[in-house]
């Protein structure tokens, strides 16, 4: 389950599960489905990372343009009234005037407000570019990617830029590998390509549409478990946040095997609120940036409205949309190369991260964490693993005490650290209802002072009807017993939360271990369980 492979001979050995995949130091896949025909099995690949584009700088210097109104004077018998004129000034950088294109030029300048750039200025002036060539019937000049890239360039020359609005910029313009494909929510993808001199009108547009407008969706064939579906889009009217903000509740995990990306957003929401608020841009007419981390660099996607089944299938949340925007946004991330900690590669598409990965990947990609750390139950013990942002390992111990590590735990939580849980075993409590499942991560949210327990809580969520509890209680030495893994980040910092509790009223305890791992019981649970 660690994100790298540590080379360390006192590593536990790997298990297999019935269906081949190895389960230890080296390597677990959350989500457990079998990879579709063809598609290697799970690994650890080295987390990607977009270069940052370089482009010469031009010096700043200040142009003013001056407006004057005309000054008018209307004259009666009785009364004469002037207006005296009045002359409003704005300032651009002497490099604007650099820009040879008209069109460009023009809305670039319109694009400043204030002195900064904006978002929807900068939207027009591509989609203007895009709409230009397309009646003309001409291809992109070598003056106009030039003009492209001098913008690119000097995105904070002078005036100001988002960090979302000069990444998406510069990945536009002077490339991305995220730019090789466009899927738009077709059933496969096809060749995009790089802006050059002679870029097609279509080109630009899908460039645009990919980074500025959100409509680069994932594809709509989903390939999961050996079984083949597709999903039709539509866009969904709901506030990004609901009034009171992000919540761990918003987390309801629908017919997609991503529990490892879904238990650590809910975890975060719970912990690290400011963290989910900060992932989102709210570009005002539909369109969201929505921000990754890549070895501790933030790295950002540009997601519509549009959600499959109108956000029915997948995750899915009554009173907003962030965790299927981020969802979404998770998927169209893979585009540039697949960081789930999974080896499943479709590109743009649900079935990448629909196929498991690793908790360590998710929470290092939401938060942005300087440190990970895995604890795993080894033969009576446990073991403790430290990585990096880039998941690199930094650090092993051995013969950790349950007591040490559950002092650790409470400690995490108290200081807003996030906690995310990876079972090897199924459980049931002592209604019947599931608590423990196999090859799925979950949320350790809080300990309860009273009983001693961790209480956790399932992706899976709420659903009428269902069989399983969306939070339960489990002590530390039954997850030692089974076998089982924690990731922890160091999120919290000097930010203290509520992470303890004394009641049990709210919550079900889990009584036993049952069976290891049953891959027919998780393709019910974990697959079966479709909002449609």
């Amino acid at each position: 389950m660690s994100a790298t492979s540590p080379s360390q001979t006192t590593a536990p050995k790997s298990r297999t599960s019935s269906n081949g995949f190895r389960f230890g130091s080296d390597d677990w896949i959350g989500d457990f489905a079998d990879a579709p025909s063809g598609v290697a099995g799970p690994s650890d690949p080295s987390p990607w990372q977009v270069p940052a584009p370089d482009f010469g700088q031009v010096a700043a210097s200040v142009v003013t343009v001056v407006s004057t109104t005309t000054t008018t004077t209307s004259t009666t018998a009785k009364t004469t009234t002037t207006t005296a004129a009045t002359t409003t000034a704005t300032t651009y950088p002497s490099w604007m005037s650099t820009i040879k294109t008209a069109a460009i030029a023009t809305d670039l300048k319109a694009a400043v407000t204030g002195g900064a750039l904006t978002v929807t200025g900068m939207s027009k002036l591509f989609s203007n570019l895009a709409a230009s060539l397309t009646s003309s019937r001409t291809t992109l000049s070598a003056t106009q990617l030039t003009d492209l890239k001098t913008i690119a360039a000097n995105l904070t020359n002078g005036v100001t830029a988002s960090s979302y609005l000069s990444f998406i910029v510069n990945a536009a313009v002077n490339g991305s590998a995220a730019n090789a494909k466009w899927t738009g929510g077709a059933a496969a993808s096809v060749a995009l390509g790089n802006l050059v001199a002679g870029s097609t009108a279509t080109q630009v547009g899908e460039l645009v549409g990919k980074w500025f407008l959100g409509t680069d969706l994932p594809t709509s064939s989903v390939y999961m478990s050996g079984t083949a579906f597709s999903v039709t889009y539509s866009t969904v009217s709901k506030a990004l946040f609901a009034s009171t903000g992000p919540s761990m509740n918003d987390i309801n995990q629908g017919y997609l095997g991503d529990c490892y990306l879904l238990a650590s957003l809910a975890e975060v929401a719970k912990q690290n609120v400011n963290a989910i608020k900060s992932m989102f841009v709210d570009n005002g007419n539909g369109t969201y940036g929505v921000r990754f981390f890549e070895n501790g660099v933030a790295n950002w996607v540009t997601v519509n409205s549009s959600l499959a089944y109108g956000g029915t299938i997948f995750n899915s949340a009554s009173a907003d949309m962030w965790a299927g925007l981020a969802e979404k946004g998770y998927a169209q991330l893979q585009a540039s190369g697949v960081v789930t900690g999974n080896t499943v590669n479709y590109g743009n598409s649900w079935s990448t991260i629909g196929n498991g990965g690793l908790p360590e990947y998710a929470l290092e990609e939401i938060t942005g964490a300087s440190k990970i750390t895995d604890f795993y139950a080894y033969r009576g013990t446990w073991l403790g693993y430290t990585y990096n942002s880039s998941l690199k390992t930094t650090g092993y111990s051995s013969g950790l005490s349950t007591s040490s590590i559950l002092s650790s735990l409470v400690s995490s939580l108290s200081r807003g650290d996030d906690v995310v849980l990876s079972s090897f075993t199924n459980a049931k409590d002592a209604s019947g209802k599931t608590t423990l499942v196999a090859g799925h991560a979950m949320s350790i949210y809080g300990y309860d002072t009273a009983t001693g327990l961790l209480q956790v809580r399932n992706p899976w969520g709420t659903m009428a009807g269902q069989s399983w509890a969306t939070t339960f209680e489990v002590s530390l030495s039954t997850l030692l017993a089974a076998g089982d893994v924690i990731t922890v980040d160091n999120m919290g910092g000097t930010t203290t939360t509520t992470a303890t509790t004394t009641t049990t009223t709210t919550t079900t305890t889990v009584k036993a271990v049952a069976s290891v791992f049953d891959d027919a019981g998780i393709a019910s649970l974990e697959i079966g369980r479709a909002h449609v």
